[in-house]
């Protein structure tokens, strides 16, 4: 959260970073993998241009023990997952 300082700068790095995300036409949950000993929902995500990727999104345990995203990273999506 403070990287961006408000919500309109951490909007405008999605809209312009990751517009798979931003405006998805379909979101398929996948599976929960292991991202450097920490969890990591694996989601399909179909972009507005209809081309498929992989967003990770690996989580973070916090000291009250709820989790949260931290980070997401898009992947090419893999051909012989279809």
């Amino acid at each position: 959260q403070g990287i961006f300082q408000t919500p309109d700068n951490f909007m405008s790095m999605v809209k312009n970073g990751y517009q798979p995300v931003y405006r998805p036409q379909a979101v398929t949950f996948r599976d929960i993998i292991d991202l450097h000993g920490a969890p990591a929902q694996r989601v399909l995500v179909v972009g507005p241009d209809g081309v498929p990727v992989i967003a990770v999104y690996p989580m973070q345990r916090m000291p009250d023990g709820s989790w949260l995203i931290n980070g997401c990273y898009l992947l090419a999506y893999p051909r012989d997952e279809a």
